[in-house]
């Protein structure tokens, strides 16, 4: 994170614009929109690397809920050194919010499962989607992961999953495209099963084969309209990178006080 707030602030060193003089002045940033608050650990580490003498207070904590015109945080400091940053925060903020209140709603429509993350975001932003996911309530479970080019390494998922288990500490986890796939492994020692872009006919058929054995994620595509079904089943996790990919940047309003 710390490489990608660096980037930021020195594509903004030596900008200047004429009509922001340098007396002090506090700027408060608020959301134009409810939801629930992430970013702010992030902006205030931005700021300490971007100018040192900007005071920064929280007015909320990230995880919470917040109402249209709340107050989200402020910054007292130079009018032109702020002004100059502050596309930047609010796009930070507005993005993390974005990612965090997605996971919530997804969260809420759940009776059984817990979101998680697996940490598929690209990589510029990884760490700060990561950080949202958290604040919207995802579990970061720390998986090893076996991917299709593994898989295809050893030949089948089954030769993949033994070897992975007898090198790795971790839980294992596999994905899995096709009903068949699941009776292939379903005597292996895998302790997590994905299954991506399966219908719900076909999540439902092998949560009840599956009787409880294996740990199953329910990923892929999972949109906001398939949740009321989905929501009732029992399965332990459920992922889409519409969490990364599909969430909206959340507006992000700028107040100037004296």
């Amino acid at each position: 994170m710390l490489m990608y707030f660096e980037t930021i602030i020195e594509s903004l060193r030596g900008k200047q614009n004429p009509m922001v003089d340098n007396t002090q002045g506090v700027f408060y940033l608020f959301s134009k929109e409810e939801g629930i608050v992430s970013g702010l650990d992030e902006i205030q580490t931005l700021l300490n690397l971007y100018d040192i003498e900007i005071a920064f207070r929280k007015h909320k904590n990230n995880g919470q809920s917040v109402k249209r015109g709340e107050i989200l945080c402020s910054m007292q400091g130079e009018k032109a050194s702020i002004y100059m940053i502050l596309p930047t925060l609010t796009y930070v903020v507005g993005k993390m919010m974005g990612i965090a209140s997605l996971v919530r709603l997804y969260q809420s429509k759940l009776q059984h499962a817990g979101i998680i993350d697996l940490n598929e975001f690209s990589t510029i932003e990884t760490a700060i989607s990561a950080k949202a996911m958290k604040d919207g309530g995802a579990q970061n479970l720390d998986l090893f992961k076996l991917d299709e080019t593994m898989i295809e390494l050893y030949g089948n998922r089954v030769l993949a999953i033994e070897k992975a288990k007898t090198i790795q500490e971790k839980p294992v986890m596999v994905e899995i495209t096709d009903i068949q796939q699941f009776y292939e492994i379903d005597s292996t020692s895998v302790d997590y099963i994905c299954l991506k872009y399966f219908n719900d006919e076909a999540i439902r058929r092998i949560i009840l084969d599956n009787r409880g054995k294996k740990r199953l994620i329910i990923g892929g595509l999972i949109l906001p309209q398939r949740l009321d079904v989905i929501g009732s089943y029992q399965f332990d996790f459920l992922y889409t990178s519409l969490f990364s990919n599909a969430s909206r940047i959340y507006d992000i309003g700028v107040k100037v006080g004296v």
